[in-house]
């Protein structure tokens, strides 16, 4: 035991010793980042954010006033190809520290730069004013800033830290703690929150026009959209949009991501956009049902589950694909090729656990029931109902308050015409998801006279296929080219399960 003190009492020694030397001796590099954002303005041009820090640890501290002081210099030049629109030296201070032990720390800042619309570079030269032996850095990038009187641009995403932010506070009088300098987040960092804002709508739309505002989260390399992480959710146009959120990412796998967030309009166009990269990691996040065992919680639907025959167990899997989020999709195509029976069992178990918490059992019946009817109405020879559109939307909606199809439909023009495409079109009075809306339509026309299968065409729907001239199709008995409703439709653009 004694040894053991004594040896580390020695690396301990040659610990401190090593802390002063590289402190008050000469140093290689300094440890600093920049980065930028770029906010534009209503009326054109815009402010260039400048976001610095530094590693304390790579600078060298003088004594001041019985404690210890450090300082960066960023030399900064922005210049467009013929002038020079901003010149200054700023300088990132310490506080005065009272002991070495607190040089690791990291200090952070952010500068301002109003600027007109246009093409800039910005130079940097960054050093150590206290130590004549650091080497001198330089940084140079380009910048663009947009300009929103000709086109609607949103502004870049500006990621916050949660536990410093000031909700009494604009965003841009936050204390710098409070704007978060890296896009690497941790398994302990469940909350990502970021700011971003809107301008030039109004010179496209006018001001109170209904917007849909969507946030998704990509994944980097296969630009699929995990939708359990976003938000989706109605605004009108205006002056000065601006938006703030937390996106949960707790369960966020480790990956590399793109943030996105768009605004839509009616026509289901993307108006304006906005997007950055982040990374996750996550390290043991797993696949609920990839153990073997049976969650805990709800023995009821347990019990409910087990009751089941191994193929009405294997067909609800494959059910919950149209209420599925994108990342669930894959593993439920796993479980209905290749899944066992208990990783079948204890992933249904999983699943309505999670979406519904103590109401699990009550909404794993209610979908059974509405599988069962939608499989008496709208499976085909060859298709479940989950596979058609019309089993699709009532799985995914619910039923509908109002069925009308060519003989009912009480807003048709051409009745003369009996000879009519056979269409269907459902009305909803009020929807949940996947945000609130009244008054909702869906419209379904026969693709083949041969069976029994429609196809949507037309929907006010958020997220659905829109086809403003689908009457004048139905009525007129044209023929309808349905390779339309393809993903690069222009009317597709902005659906929220296949935009990237």
């Amino acid at each position: 035991m004694k040894n053991y003190f004594n040896a580390t009492s020695i690396r301990l020694c040659l610990l401190l010793i090593g802390i002063n030397l590289f402190h008050f001796n000469a140093i290689a590099k300094i440890s600093a980042s920049v980065d930028y954002l770029v906010f534009p303005a209503e009326k054109g041009g815009g402010r260039l954010i400048l976001l610095f820090g530094v590693d304390g640890n790579s600078i060298r501290y003088q004594k001041l006033n019985g404690g210890y002081h450090g300082t960066v210099s960023f030399s900064i030049a922005v210049n467009d190809s013929v002038r020079n629109y901003f010149a200054e030296n700023m300088d990132l201070n310490s506080p005065i520290l009272k002991d070495s032990s607190l040089f690791d720390r990291r200090y952070s800042a952010m500068k301002e730069i109003a600027l007109p619309s246009g093409n800039y570079t910005v130079d940097m030269l960054i050093y150590d004013p206290n130590n004549q032996d650091t080497l001198k850095e330089k940084l140079n990038f380009s910048v663009k800033m947009p300009d929103a009187q000709i086109k609607p641009v949103c502004s870049d995403l500006m990621l916050m830290e949660p536990e410093f932010y000031d909700p009494s506070k604009s965003v841009f009088e936050q204390k710098i703690q409070a704007i978060r300098s890296s896009d690497f987040y941790m398994k302990a960092d469940t909350v990502l929150r970021f700011y971003s804002e809107a301008h030039g709508i109004l010179n496209k739309i006018s001001a109170g026009t209904p917007l849909v505002s969507r946030v998704r989260v990509l994944e980097q390399s296969s630009k699929k959209s995990l939708d359990e992480f976003g938000k989706i959710k109605r605004v009108k146009s205006g002056l000065n949009l601006a938006y703030i959120t937390d996106l949960p990412i707790k369960n966020l796998p480790s990956g590399n991501y793109l943030l996105i967030w768009d605004l839509i309009d009616t026509a289901g166009k993307i108006v304006s956009v906005s997007y950055r990269d982040f990374r996750k990691s996550n390290p043991g996040l797993k696949q609920e049902f990839v153990d073997g065992t049976t969650p805990s919680g709800d023995q009821v639907l347990a019990t409910e589950i087990e009751k089941l025959t191994t193929d009405q167990r294997q067909h609800l899997v494959a059910s919950l694909l149209p209420i599925a989020s994108t990342s669930e999709q894959s593993t439920i195509d796993y479980l209905r090729k290749k899944g066992t029976e208990t990783e079948v069992k204890n992933y249904l178990a999983s699943f309505w656990s999670k979406r519904s918490g103590q109401n699990a059992s009550k909404d794993f019946r209610q979908y059974h029931n509405l599988v069962v009817y939608a499989d008496s109405k709208y499976s085909t020879q060859t298709m479940k109902a989950y596979q058609t559109e019309r089993g699709r939307i009532i799985l995914q909606y619910g039923k509908p308050n109002i069925i009308e199809n060519e003989y009912s439909d009480r807003q048709r023009k051409a009745m003369q015409n009996l000879n009519t495409v056979p269409y269907e079109v459902w009305y909803y009075y009020y929807l949940e998801v996947p945000v609130k809306q009244s008054d909702v339509m869906f419209v379904f026309v026969q693709q083949n006279r041969g069976n029994d299968n429609y196809r949507l065409i037309h929907s006010s729907a958020i997220g659905e296929v829109r086809n403003g001239e689908w009457r004048s199709v139905v009525e007129n008995n044209a023929t309808y080219n349905f390779d339309r409703l393809s993903p690069n439709d222009r009317n597709e653009q902005a659906n929220p399960k296949t935009a990237r």
